[in-house]
């Protein structure tokens, strides 16, 4: 399962969008921000959604972003021509290498497929990801009731 899901990611990545940058930055979970040829562009990885920083494993979520990217390059590929969410930051997947930076942060229990967002093909399988990391009790996990941060938004 997992070489399919890396060759759909790869596939995505080797459009004429993808580019290769820097991270410079992470500000949380799911946020990072890069360095190309164009310049500084922060980036909101897409499909995925991490505590916020103020939320339980929200801290940790971007400590593993950071270990994961920070300072690396990385291959941003954003998942449709100019799209960017109401912030102004390109949504993209992140790809270190052969590795998917949402597909690490699903298996080590640091985020949520977002169902509203999330819908290309691949989303499923990184369901089965997720789906993986609350079997084995990691991450956000270990938490007797975690809590989504799209519902966490709404009551705090």
């Amino acid at each position: 399962m997992y070489q399919i899901i890396i060759f759909f990611i790869l596939l995505l990545a080797s459009t004429a969008n993808a580019r290769l940058a820097t991270v410079v930055s992470v500000t949380d979970g799911d946020t990072i921000k890069v360095v190309d040829e164009t310049g500084l562009i922060t980036v909101r990885l897409y499909g995925i959604d991490s505590p916020e920083k103020k939320q339980a494993f929200g801290l940790a979520a971007k400590d593993f972003v950071e270990v994961m990217v920070k300072g690396k390059v990385v291959n941003i590929a954003p998942v449709d021509v100019k799209y960017y969410d109401r912030y102004g930051r390109t949504v993209a997947v992140v790809m270190l290498g052969t590795q998917c930076l949402q597909e690490q942060l699903l298996l080590a229990g640091y985020a949520w497929v977002y169902p509203q967002y999330c819908k290309k093909s691949f989303c499923q399988a990184w369901e089965k990801l997720q789906g993986i990391s609350a079997g084995n009790r990691v991450g956000l996990w270990t938490a007797p009731a975690p809590v989504q941060p799209w519902v966490w938004r709404k009551h705090k």
